[in-house]
C-alpha cells in the first residue's frame, strides 16, 4: 500500500540527482540571465505540477532542458515563455510566443516587437508605402472580445532602424486553427486573442535572426501539425528544412561539435543512463 505514495519522492530525488550531474553541460550554455540553480527550479517544479514527464523517455526530458538553457528561456508554464510538454511518451520543449519575442530582443538585432488584435470598430488600414506600413486607431468604446475580432498583426523594429510588418485577417489565423490537431482544445476555445498573436509573430519570425526561425518552427510544428520534433531536426541544416528554407542535404562532413552535440551524445553512450 505504501509503494505508490514513495514513488513519487523517490523518482523526484532522482531526477535532482540527474539534474545535479548536467551542471557541467548546463554551464556550457547558459545566458548570464539565467544561473544553473534558477533552471535546476524551474525544471523540479516543472515535473512536480506534471509528472507525467517523469514518465516520458529520460532523454527527452534531458534534452528539453538543456534547450531551454541554451535559448535562455526559462520553462515555468506562467510567463509564457516556454514549456516542458509531454506528448507521445516524448518530452517537447515548446517556446510561447512570449519566448519567441524574448529570443527575438536577446539576439540584439531587435529593439522592440509589437503584437496586436484589431476589432470590429477600430481604424486599422495597410499603407505599404509608408513606414511602418500600417495605421491603427483602436476603438476605445468597442466591445474587444474573440467575437469581434478582425484581424492580427505584428511589427519588429531593429537595431538599425528598419521594421518589418506582418498582418493577418480572423480568416487567415481560422483557417490555420482548422489544420491543426488542437484546434477545439482550451487554448484556442478560451484563449481566442492569444493564440492568435502566437500565430501572426509565427509569420512574423520568418524575417528575424535565424535561433528565432527555429524556434517558430518548433513550435508550429507541434501545434499546428501534430508532429513530435526529435533532438536531431535541431541541427542547423534540418532546422533550416523545418522552416521551408533548405532541400535536404547530402551527408558531408560533420561541422564541430556544439555543447548540444556533445550533450547528446553522452546519452547515446549511456553516460547518463536513463531511469
Amino acid at each position: 500500500m505504501n509503494a505508490p505514495a514513495t514513488r513519487k519522492p523517490n523518482e523526484l530525488a532522482q531526477f535532482r540527482g540527474e539534474l545535479d550531474t548536467m551542471r557541467s553541460q548546463l554551464g556550457l550554455v547558459l545566458p548570464p540571465h539565467i544561473t544553473i540553480e534558477r533552471l535546476a527550479r524551474l525544471a523540479i517544479n516543472a515535473v512536480q505540477q506534471n509528472p507525467d514527464l517523469l514518465r516520458c523517455n529520460r532523454k527527452s526530458l534531458y534534452a528539453a532542458i538543456m534547450r531551454s538553457a541554451q535559448l535562455g528561456l526559462e520553462p515555468d508554464g506562467v510567463l509564457g515563455q516556454a514549456y516542458l510538454i509531454p506528448f507521445k511518451g516524448v518530452v517537447q520543449f515548446i517556446p510561447g510566443y512570449k519566448g519567441l519575442i524574448t529570443l527575438a530582443r536577446n539576439t540584439g538585432e531587435v529593439s522592440s516587437i509589437r503584437v496586436e488584435a484589431v476589432f470590429h470598430g477600430d481604424h486599422f488600414r495597410v499603407v505599404n508605402h509608408q513606414d511602418p506600413a500600417f495605421e491603427h486607431e483602436p476603438d476605445i468604446d468597442g466591445e474587444r472580445t474573440a467575437a469581434k475580432v478582425r484581424a492580427f498583426y505584428a511589427l519588429a523594429r531593429f537595431r538599425d532602424g528598419s521594421t518589418h510588418f506582418e498582418w493577418m485577417s480572423k480568416r487567415e489565423v481560422d483557417a490555420i486553427r482548422e489544420r491543426s490537431p488542437g484546434k477545439n482544445s482550451e487554448p484556442w476555445r478560451v484563449h481566442y486573442v492569444e493564440m492568435g498573436k502566437k500565430t501572426v509573430i509565427r509569420r512574423l519570425c520568418k524575417f528575424l535572426p535565424m535561433d528565432v526561425q527555429r524556434a517558430a518552427a518548433r513550435q508550429e510544428a507541434f501545434e499546428e501539425r501534430g508532429e513530435v520534433v526529435t533532438i536531431p531536426e535541431w541541427s542547423d541544416e534540418a532546422a533550416d528544412m523545418n522552416a521551408g528554407t533548405l532541400d535536404p542535404p547530402a551527408i558531408e562532413s560533420q561541422p564541430p561539435a556544439s555543447p548540444m552535440d556533445v550533450f547528446e551524445r553522452e546519452l547515446e553512450a549511456g553516460e547518463m543512463e536513463e531511469a
